[in-house]
């Protein structure tokens, strides 16, 4: 009897509709989106008619309709505060009446706007579309315009005899013994196919690196070793060998090479040392190589060497002071492991740096603006590059030491990528003319700021860099005051620009119209999310044919009122990277 009373009220539960409880479990989502309840039957079928309408308006709580449900309920939000605005507007504005003159001040707003911003008024030539090229999705549009930029590339670049000729000599290269008197760049564009096309080993080299060349250039030296290499120095060296540059060296440069370079100094007339990626050069043996090549060495380079540290910049401040006869017009370090001691050092102990024209220091944790006041100390302003790429330390102080190093007005290159703790203020102020008791801005023709914090590279700041480029060179540009006044000059302006990942809109580019149009001949606006295709449009319709280079990667808001519009579509000069 008790089993029989238990299963009688199990039965009467079971056949009472479930009542819905007042709030939902999910905040996302309600019950009504779901089929599923914990009756067979419970209040679906009850309030079937209800549930069917509801439906309309709600889905079923899945992934995706969550998601749709998320976004349909923001943009209520959204035309609902804009609604808001529209009417605090009106109530501000004598609660909603509208004066007969309103549409003309509108229009005249909008007039002055386009005058101040001139890029509003370009409009893409894009082609009239058909019924047919209307029906095609985004993607099918890619695919076509990829297919015609690679026709364009098979049609339009037809190689030169001499790319013909040297791929035919790489083709045969293993039948070549010696290239003869052949100038090292033609020796250069040879290495690099031959690497390209993996035939770069031993007797490759042997052939490169005959006797009697001036400049021994070689692009990857995995296949060289240190052995072949110190013979041939050896041969090199006192044959008069004027440049020696080793990109990716590995091995293949140790204290053999060394050594070889060492034992033929008294002949030596080696002017220029680049070696990157040597593992196996330590510190003693660069010390002692530019003690032995000091007399004739004007530029050193080296690139990612981990052994070399203070050895090697105590003996360039020791062998290139004026106590000494040599002269280091040139100096780059990159991934090089110095302390900033050695670092203040170079620059405070002597004045090796004196008549230095280039300074790249890449990615060096030790440099900041102690260090950088203390190298650009004794410079007697003949700078004509700076690279301090990729060193966290180095803020805006930097670049009042670098104005201020700017004495002669020589500098035309300068790479600031990566520089996070630069500020939108302080890149400003170091454009800005005017400034009492600092030399002007200087008038570059390279500028890098990529990778910087996209709040410090503005509209203001590139105006700026991009006017100082362009003006009239003054007789007395050491010092300026008040009283300056120069012209923009047609001759001047901007050649390379990089400003990848900064906060630059249309503004920016109409100055670049406006000031570079004459010179500029590449530029790189990849990941600048608020440049619009008018804004690229009306830069492309502006500046001179020579212009040949454009990067847009990451610039998604572009459509193909730019891609398929702008002035130059239709011709072959201009390469636009980054187009997906």
């Amino acid at each position: 009897r008790r089993n029989r009373a238990v299963a009688e009220r199990e039965a009467s539960r079971l056949a009472r509709p479930e009542q819905r409880s007042g709030s939902a479990v999910l905040g996302h989502a309600s019950r009504s989106k779901s089929a599923v309840t914990s009756t067979p039957f419970g209040w679906m079928m009850k309030s079937k008619t209800k549930i069917a309408s509801a439906t309309v308006d709600e889905e079923w709580c899945g992934p995706f309709s969550v998601a749709r449900q998320m976004i349909a309920a923001r943009e209520d939000a959204k035309k609902k505060r804009e609604e808001e605005q529209q009417e605090r507007e009106e109530e501000e504005n004598g609660g909603g009446e509208r004066h007969p003159l309103d549409e003309i001040m509108t229009e005249v707003d909008l007039e002055k706007k386009r005058k101040a911003n001139p890029s509003m008024t370009w409009k893409g030539r894009r082609p009239a579309e058909n019924e047919s090229t209307r029906t095609k999705n985004y993607y099918v549009k890619r695919q076509k315009r990829f297919i015609r930029e690679a026709d364009d590339r098979m049609t339009g670049n037809v190689p030169t005899l001499f790319r013909i000729c040297v791929d035919v000599l790489v083709e045969h290269f293993d039948s070549v013994e010696a290239l003869g008197n052949v100038d090292s760049s033609i020796r250069r564009s040879i290495c690099e196919s031959l690497v390209a096309s993996g035939k770069m080993n031993g007797a490759a080299f042997d052939a490169l690196a005959e006797s009697g060349v001036e400049s021994l250039e070689l692009v990857d030296c995995a296949e060289v070793t240190q052995d072949q290499l110190a013979t041939s120095l050896e041969s090199l060296v006192p044959a008069g060998l004027r440049a020696l540059i080793l990109n990716h060296s590995g091995r293949c440069f140790g204290p053999k090479a060394v050594n070889a370079i060492i034992s033929c100094a008294d002949v030596s007339s080696l002017f220029a040392i680049s070696i990157g990626g040597a593992y196996l050069l330590t510190d003693t043996d660069a010390s002692a190589l530019i003690k032995a090549t000091a007399r004739t060495l004007s530029s050193i380079e080296f690139r990612a060497s981990p052994l070399l540290g203070k050895g090697l910049l105590d003996s360039i401040s020791t062998n290139f002071s004026s106590s000494c006869s040599g002269t280091l017009m040139e100096l780059a370090l990159e991934d090089i492991n110095v302390s900033k001691e050695s670092l203040l050092a170079l620059g405070s102990s002597t004045d090796a740096l004196r008549n230095l024209k280039s300074l790249s220091l890449r990615q060096i944790g030790a440099l900041d603006d102690e260090v950088m006041a203390s190298l650009l100390g004794p410079i007697e302003g003949s700078l004509e590059g700076i690279d301090l790429s990729d060193n966290v330390l180095v803020t805006d102080e930097s670049l009042s030491c670098i104005r201020r190093c700017n004495k002669d007005g020589q500098l035309r290159a300068l790479r600031l990528s990566g520089l996070k703790s630069l500020t939108a203020v302080g890149l400003e102020a170091f454009f800005t003319h005017n400034i009492p008791g600092l030399p002007n801005p200087p008038m570059l023709r390279k500028l890098d700021l990529s990778s910087c914090e996209a709040s410090a590279v503005t509209d203001v700041v590139l105006d700026l860099a991009a006017t100082a480029s362009s003006m009239k060179k003054q007789r007395d540009s050491k010092v300026s005051g008040p009283t300056v006044s120069m012209g923009v000059s047609t001759m001047g302006g901007l050649v390379f620009v990089n400003i990848s990942g900064s906060a630059v809109t249309d503004t920016g580019m109409e100055s670049l119209a406006a000031t570079s149009f004459s010179s500029l001949l590449e530029l790189d606006v990849s990941f600048c999310s608020q440049i619009s295709d008018k804004g690229l449009g009306y830069l492309v319709s502006k500046v001179h044919d020579g212009f040949s280079k454009l990067h847009v990667w990451g610039c998604a808001q572009l459509t193909d009122e730019f891609h398929d519009g702008h002035s130059r579509v239709d011709e072959r000069g201009l390469e636009i990277v980054g187009v997906w």
